[in-house]
């Protein structure tokens, strides 16, 4: 089967997925099956750039929000900045990594200060993740998945940019009973279409 068709009927996958899931939830394996295969296509269609552009944009969704509770703090911001040199050829992979390192240890230090704000700090870790996402040939956090795995199933550390941004934007991951499905259903169709769009231009 063409690669582009393929694609395009993993999106339709997904979007059908969203709308009957009883969260509303876009899985793991659903997206790791976009991501990768966007690997797989024409690199001047898909590959590593558009799932880093998909992660930006993911985080810039949010990041009205961290300036709601965080306005003083620009490290979402440094991060996304970082992730466009890394992308670029202007930073060094080792210096990357190093920032990662530094940028992580502040979201953990506000995540102990700021209990009632760890919803908004995902935005934070969200950011970190797309620098990541840069540095990694292929989408991380894929390994031994399937359609069936849901975030919780994953390592924290390879939750990616996508879903800190979906638990942000909804008030929390779906095992939250707080959270909000149709806000998480709004997040994740317009993912997909976000990354449908991007990978047509």
């Amino acid at each position: 089967m063409d690669v582009e068709m393929k694609f395009n009927e993993l999106i339709e996958k997904g979007l059908h997925l969203v709308k009957d899931d009883p969260l509303h939830d876009l899985r793991v394996g659903v997206r790791c099956q976009l991501l990768l295969s966007s690997d797989r296509a024409d690199a001047k269609t898909f590959g590593h750039q558009k799932r880093v552009r998909i992660a930006i944009l993911s985080v810039q969704k949010v990041l009205p929000l961290w300036e709601l509770e965080f306005s003083k703090d620009p490290m979402p911001y440094q991060a996304v900045e970082l992730t466009e040199r890394v992308i670029s050829g202007g930073c060094a992979t080792t210096i990357a990594e190093k920032e990662i390192g530094k940028m992580w240890t502040h979201c953990d230090n506000l995540s102990c200060r700021f209990e009632d704000k760890q919803n908004i700090i995902m935005v934070g870790y969200g950011a970190i993740q797309t620098v990541r996402e840069a540095l990694s040939e292929r989408h991380f956090g894929c390994d031994q998945v399937n359609d069936n795995h849901s975030d919780s199933d994953i390592d924290p550390y390879d939750h990616d940019s996508s879903f800190c941004a979906s638990v942000a934007y909804c008030g929390g991951p779906t095992w939250d009973s707080r959270s909000d499905p149709q806000k998480r259903l709004e997040f994740w169709t317009w993912w997909l279409r976000s990354l449908s769009e991007m990978c047509e231009s």
